[in-house]
């Protein structure tokens, strides 16, 4: 009876793939975390939402 568990191969490149995916967002929320870094410092952060600055201080 063959198995429906996929085979370690597939299971790695799955998880290669996964892993890509996280490096990508990393990628992003670290360039984001950098721009809201930098309207901090400049004080624009009176213009932002307050559920923004709630998400910030978070």
């Amino acid at each position: 009876m063959p198995s429906s568990r996929p085979s370690l191969q597939e299971q790695l490149d799955q998880a290669k793939l996964v892993i890509a995916e996280l490096q990508q967002d990393k990628e992003r929320l670290t360039q984001e975390l950098t721009r809201l870094r930098g309207m901090l410092r400049s004080g624009r952060l009176d213009t932002m939402s307050t559920k923004l600055k709630e998400a910030l201080r978070e």
